[in-house]
């Protein structure tokens, strides 16, 4: 019987190694979301993306790109 790469991904993930994978990256990321650098990146990044989005010529290639998509 052949599986597929999900299955067997899910497998791994149910089993009793990838719930402790599953744990201590869920722990990580919690450290990391607490951490006053990592918000102060993400804060940076955020600030980014907004003064790109409100550039006007970015909201029209953004328009355009999204209009194509909805055309598929």
């Amino acid at each position: 019987m052949a599986t597929s790469l999900l299955d067997r991904v899910l497998q791994y993930f149910r089993s009793p190694q990838g719930k402790k994978l599953a744990a201590n990256a869920q722990a990580k990321a919690q450290r990391l979301a607490k951490d006053p650098r990592t918000q102060q990146a993400v804060k940076k990044a955020q600030d980014r993306l907004q003064a790109a989005a409100s550039d006007p010529r970015n909201q029209a290639r953004i328009r355009s790109f999204v209009s194509k998509l909805q055309k598929r």
